[in-house]
C-alpha cells in the first residue's frame, strides 16, 4: 500500500448560517461551490502542484440538495477553471460528509488508484437550511 500524507489545506472564512437574515451572513451572495472554487487554486499553489496531475475531487456535502448538488463533484471543478479530466465525487453522509470523503481519498491513494486526490467539504446553511426550511423552499420533497 502506497503511503499517504495530508500534503495541505485551506478553509474560507465562517460566517453563521442566517437563513432569515441573509443580508447579515458575509457569504449570503455566494454559493457553496462558489466558495470552494476560490480556495481550489489557492490551495494547488500553496502545495505546488498542477491543476492537471489531480486524479480525483471529492466534495462532500451533507445535504446535495438545490444548489449545493455540485453535479457530482463537478461543478467546482469547472467555476475553478481546472481541467475537465478531473474525475469528481459527490458524498453525502449524515455527520459526517467531508471525513467520508477523506476516507475515500486515502483509500484511492493507498491502494494505488490515485496519487493526487483533493477533498473538500462544502455547506451553505444560509442558503440552503437543514430542517423544514429546506422542504418548505421546494429544495427537497417528503412523499408522505
Amino acid at each position: 500500500m502506497n503511503e499517504v500524507v495530508i500534503a495541505g489545506y485551506l478553509r474560507s472564512a465562517q460566517s453563521r448560517s442566517r437563513p432569515n437574515d441573509p443580508s447579515r451572513d458575509w457569504f449570503s451572495k455566494m454559493r457553496a461551490d462558489e466558495l470552494l472554487a476560490q480556495l481550489m487554486p489557492a490551495l494547488v499553489e500553496r502545495v505546488g502542484i498542477n491543476p492537471e496531475e489531480i486524479n480525483d475531487f471529492l466534495v462532500g456535502t451533507a445535504l446535495g440538495v438545490g444548489e449545493q448538488h455540485t453535479f457530482g463533484g463537478r461543478m467546482p471543478i469547472f467555476l475553478a477553471n481546472f481541467p475537465e479530466t478531473i474525475s469528481a465525487k459527490f458524498v453525502d453522509q449524515q455527520c459526517g460528509s467531508s471525513m467520508a470523503a477523506i476516507h475515500i481519498g486515502f483509500m484511492e491513494i493507498a491502494t494505488k488508484t490515485a496519487d493526487i486526490v483533493m477533498v473538500a467539504g462544502a455547506e451553505h446553511m444560509t442558503r440552503v437550511p437543514m430542517g423544514g426550511s429546506t422542504v418548505d423552499r421546494g429544495l427537497m420533497a417528503l412523499n408522505m
